[in-house]
């Protein structure tokens, strides 16, 4: 259920709730409405299905809450590439557990704890029967704030940490205010949280960056990689040039990160990935887009496109149409797993 205020003074609010449903026609609503972003899988039998989602929408960000028996969550690079979604979750476990699956390594959050989702990078995670608040954020709004945008996938903060205490705090009572803000309160509370939300995460560097000499100068190094990376002249030379390092820093710096070349060659195709899904790109061919974003030969980037992807150029392109959002006067017509989904 969807309730979309036709006078425009309160925010969209969804619900959905398998005791109102029945549970077999719930878990098949729970498994395709997931299904825009993630691949679900049950752990428990399938007769003793629950689940509860709520969810407000900010505008720019979607804040929900869930309490689902035990499952699995899969996302991985054919998935990305197919829906091009490209946001993080920040997900506050309230009960159970939640975590990498086992054998990848890694900790699981429990009560309290934050886990960081990147939604443009692939993962595996299975929980316990769970609660959970999240929030939902496009990458364009929250990376900008993050000393370490690219390194927070699956990253577990505990939450005995004052700062994490604090946004979850926040985040608990904006929930609980939801139901009586009005558009205009919520889109002045979203700057305010998200800032909140990059103090957490910069609080701590992540793993692989408390081994660098300097993770600020990486930061910046991977901000002008992001910013430059169409230019079929940008170099390890002239990146060391212009951060007056010398290369050999430059590798060492990068090294954690799976090299220069390697972190050139991803932004080159998240900004070629995100061309071909772009209608006003429909014009251009491949080939023209390839070379728009650094890659000097069609066959090669086709390659390393399918490689990375999991499909191709040409299958991208054709399914941007399939996972195109739809206008934000909808939203009364879609539910919230859709309009995070709709987030740019």
């Amino acid at each position: 259920m969807t309730d979309v205020d036709p006078t425009g003074l309160s925010i969209p609010h969804s619900l959905f709730d398998s005791a109102e449903i029945g549970n077999q026609s719930a878990l098949a609503i729970w498994k395709d409405s997931m299904d825009a972003l993630y691949d679900v899988r049950l752990c428990v039998d399938h007769t003793a299905f629950q689940a509860r989602a709520e969810a407000f929408h900010f505008g720019e960000v979607v804040l929900t809450a869930y309490r689902c028996l035990a499952q699995t969550f899969d996302r991985s690079r054919a998935r990305i590439g197919r829906d091009g979604v490209d946001h993080y979750t920040l997900q506050f476990c309230l009960s159970g557990r939640h975590g990498r699956r086992e054998g990848m390594g890694g900790g699981e959050a429990g009560p309290g704890d934050l886990l960081i989702a990147d939604l443009a990078q692939p993962h595996a995670t299975a929980t316990s029967d769970f609660d959970s608040l999240n929030l939902t954020v496009p990458r364009r709004l929250l990376a900008p704030l993050l000393r370490a945008p690219d390194e927070q996938n699956l990253r577990l903060i505990s939450g005995s940490a004052p700062l994490v205490a604090l946004f979850r705090n926040h985040l608990i009572a904006l929930f609980a205010a939801a139901p009586t803000m009005s558009v205009k309160e919520a889109d002045l509370i979203v700057f305010p949280t998200l800032a909140l939300a990059a103090a957490v995460l910069n609080a701590e560097a992540p793993e692989n960056s408390s081994r660098l000499v300097d993770p600020i100068l990486t930061a910046r190094i991977h901000r002008l990689i992001s910013d430059q990376a169409a230019n079929l002249e940008l170099s390890a030379e002239d990146v060391a040039e212009r951060f007056g390092i010398s290369r050999r820093k430059l590798y060492y710096l990068m090294e954690p990160h799976g090299g220069f070349a390697s972190c050139l060659r991803e932004r080159r195709l998240h900004l070629a990935h995100v061309m071909l899904r772009d209608p006003m790109q429909q014009g251009k061919s491949i080939a023209e887009i390839a070379q728009s974003c650094g890659f000097s030969w069609r066959t090669n980037f086709a390659r390393t496109f399918r490689s990375h992807f999991g499909i191709s150029p040409r299958e991208a392109r054709a399914l941007a149409s399939q996972y195109a959002p739809p206008p934000a006067g909808d939203l009364a017509k879609r539910h919230m797993w859709e309009w995070i989904q709709m987030l740019r």
